[in-house]
């Protein structure tokens, strides 16, 4: 195996024995098989320690380390990526199902990149809900900032991204979305248009989300203005506070690219109030209304009336934090 394409998984697990064996079973199967796979328990409960014990009697390359007491998704992830080898580092879930050639595509399309991404395909064999969105989703770093558009899960990195995020573990937004922000911070992230992960959605996984919807029309469209404009206030309170996390999380990078330079002055403007201030950054929004949306959108009148409601629309994204606060 070429040292460029020496890959390290990475998986973390809690209580995953339901699934787990299929998991290992398609990454232990890969066309390029990886050079080691990294897994780290987060204090199950279960029988998966038994299970990592068992493949890893079957497979050398199998490194398992067992955290001493719960640490929680991102502090979990963060250190076990650092337990990585090798400098190209691919994350995994516990009960997904990788495609047979998915590191093997994604070494050959990794480049120079830092961050590489796919398509993940979700499924049910519980009859939990699922919702598929085939458009190729927005990658571009004025888009990111509102809401991560990759899944972590679908990852292949290069370790130097790590040395981006000092606050990595202590950050209150999951470990995929600042591990795209610093990638498409530097202009250095690549998407496969292929799918690479079958994603498992079940009533018990840490991010169980049911889809309201995945196009913006579908929606409904009294729900969508009424949010935006009556709740305006509180959620432009936490989209300030975002903002102001990315600021000091941006502060240090040293990439001089035009990504970076747009991000800094969105992040200005939204974290200052006033009027002057909403006109500043609509004009913003309007100038890079085609960066905004899930997908890349072509310019035309639709694309232009969201722009101009996207001083309120963004917060949109945040309205979970409504229900916290009933």
């Amino acid at each position: 195996m070429k040292s460029e394409q020496a890959i390290s998984v990475v998986m973390c697990t809690y209580n995953g024995e339901r699934y787990l064996r299929e998991q290992l079973d398609s990454i232990f199967s890969q066309t390029l098989p990886p050079a080691e796979v990294v897994v780290q328990d987060d204090g199950s409960t279960d029988s998966t320690p038994a299970i990592l014990e068992e493949y890893a009697r079957r497979y050398p390359n199998l490194r398992v380390f067992h955290n001493e007491g719960p640490h929680g998704i991102n502090p979990n992830f963060f250190s076990a990526m650092r337990r990585a080898r090798y400098e190209l580092i691919a994350l995994s879930d516990q009960d997904d199902i990788w495609e047979p050639d998915k590191l093997r595509l994604q070494a050959r399309a990794m480049g120079r990149n830092l961050l590489c991404s796919g398509y993940s395909i979700p499924f049910s064999t519980t009859g939990y809900p699922v919702s598929y969105d085939r458009r190729e989703p927005n990658r571009d770093m004025l888009r990111l900032c509102y809401i991560g558009a990759l899944a972590g899960h679908t990852f292949l990195l290069r370790r130097e991204l790590l040395d981006y995020l000092p606050e990595g573990a202590d950050c209150p937004y999951l470990y995929d979305w600042q591990l795209q922000m610093a990638a498409a911070s530097a202009e250095r992230l690549v998407f496969v248009p292929r799918p690479l992960v079958h994603f498992r959605r079940h009533a018990d996984a840490a991010t169980a989300i049911r889809p309201v919807g995945t196009h913006w029309a579908s929606r409904s469209s009294l729900d969508y203005v009424v949010t935006t404009l009556f709740h305006h206030a509180t959620l432009q309170r936490h989209v300030r506070q975002r903002f102001r996390y990315i600021g000091r999380m941006t502060a240090s990078w040293p990439f001089t690219t035009q990504a970076l330079a747009d991000c800094r002055q969105m992040t200005q403007l939204q974290t200052r109030t006033g009027w002057l201030n909403f006109i500043r950054k609509t004009c913003f929004f309007v100038k890079h209304r085609t960066r905004l949306f899930y997908s890349y959108e072509p310019d035309g009148w639709r694309c232009l009336l969201r722009a101009l409601y996207f001083s309120y629309s963004c917060g949109y994204y945040y309205r979970a934090i409504l229900k916290q606060k009933k």
